[in-house]
């Protein structure tokens, strides 16, 4: 167990901590509901908005890769000032994009920085708050459901009324005074520990093997990418499938939406406890699916006044996410095997859920409607179950890596 932090230093922490997961999901959440704003001023095509949608998840992928090396070269609170900076500029330069390719580019910055704080902020949960896991982390994520439910409910209003460029480079100021803990918190820790070193507590005979011949880390990818897949394809089309399916306005797909993201706060705040508190959390995963079939099921054979209710569903599908946060901790033994599960399963996690956004739009561009774009979704939680049979094991990921040295 890493020795716990001074009181001073970890309530300092706890408010870094709130301040970066305020930012995992603004930039995400707050452009789908605007994308009618961009597309009447840039001119964009049904494939081009599919290109936008597939940028958070191929953003993540590339993030989860980076995250771990960066931070063992300079440190943990460092990297998180990195990470905060990233997206500072890239909401900037989405907010003066004069054109898709820079709208593009400035997103995708931005993207890259969320990505780093997913993979780091599980990190940041051991080191200060070793005694606290399952409450930090559903703490943490109760406030990323909170970016992530909130852009919704203002984009569309700050777009008509000063236009859709300040709606995107509003959040830079979040950006920014995330900033200001982890400046103080760095000057504190000259010294990095040993859960973000090179010389981590990992037996010599098992850092050798490659993580993805762990079953349990294998299973986590897919869990990972199911959630991702499905979160990130409404992220990009739920307002446009409601306003075309469901005769939904704007306004209203933007508020629906926002229902989608504030479900992730009840699964934030219960699923990591109910992790640490059963160990197995396979039947957490069966119920996942569950939510997903019967809500797309749902929206496919009765959209309309009862879309609400489906949207809840499809809203609560992805309790996967911060359960297999949660089990990042739980099925990793050493601080090492932590940082390579948490950039593994969300580096090729994120990069399957890439699919998800244009899979959508193509469908669509080849039927005309949205009915084979929701049965794709329907399929795609499917992975999810043969995944949980894995977790029923009740393996760790070490465990399994030893067997293979």
């Amino acid at each position: 167990m890493p020795k716990i932090k001074p009181l001073h230093g970890r309530v300092l922490a706890l408010v870094g901590l709130l301040l970066v997961a305020l930012n995992l999901r603004t930039v995400v959440s707050s452009l789908s509901p605007i994308i009618p704003f961009i597309r009447e001023d840039l001119e964009l095509s049904t494939l081009a908005v599919s290109f936008l949608g597939m940028l958070p998840p191929l953003g993540f992928a590339l993030s989860g890769l980076l995250a771990p090396m960066l931070t063992r070269r300079i440190g943990l609170e460092a990297a998180l000032l990195v990470l905060l900076l990233i997206i500072v500029l890239g909401n900037l330069v989405r907010a003066f994009s004069g054109d898709w390719s820079l709208l593009s580019v400035g997103t995708f910055v931005a993207i890259v920085g969320m990505g780093m704080g997913n993979v780091l902020l599980p990190v940041v949960v051991r080191k200060y708050f070793p005694d606290r896991i399952g409450s930090m982390t559903a703490l943490y994520l109760t406030i990323v459901s909170i970016s992530a439910l909130t852009p919704p409910l203002i984009a569309v209003p700050v777009a008509q009324e000063f236009g859709w460029r300040l709606a995107l480079g509003q959040w830079a100021i979040v950006g920014a005074i995330a900033m200001i803990p982890w400046i103080f918190a760095l000057r504190s820790n000259k010294i990095e520990e040993p859960v973000v070193t090179q010389t981590l507590s990992i037996p010599v005979s098992v850092r050798h093997i490659k993580i993805w011949k762990s079953p349990t880390a294998v299973s986590m990818v897919v869990i990972f990418a199911v959630s991702s897949l499905n979160g990130y394809a409404a992220f990009a089309w739920l307002p446009q499938i409601l306003i075309d399916e469901s005769g939904s306005t704007p306004l209203e797909a933007g508020i629906l939406l926002s229902v989608y993201a504030g479900m992730g706060m009840p699964a934030a705040l219960l699923m990591p406890r109910l992790a640490v508190r059963f160990p197995n959390q396979a039947p957490l995963i069966y119920l996942s699916g569950v939510l997903f079939f019967t809500g797309y099921a749902g929206l496919i054979f009765l959209p309309g006044n009862l879309s609400w209710i489906w949207v809840v569903l499809i809203g609560l599908g992805p309790i996967l996410f911060p359960l297999n946060l949660a089990l990042f901790n739980i099925r990793s033994r050493t601080q090492e095997t932590l940082l390579r599960i948490s950039g593994f399963a969300q580096g090729f996690g994120y990069l399957a859920a890439a699919l998800g956004p244009l899979m959508l739009g193509v469908l669509h561009e080849l039927t005309g409607n949205w009915t084979s774009s929701l049965w794709f979704l329907f399929l795609t939680a499917i992975p999810a179950i043969f995944a949980g049979r894995v977790i029923a094991r009740k393996n760790t990921i070490d465990q399994e890596l030893e067997l293979r040295s």
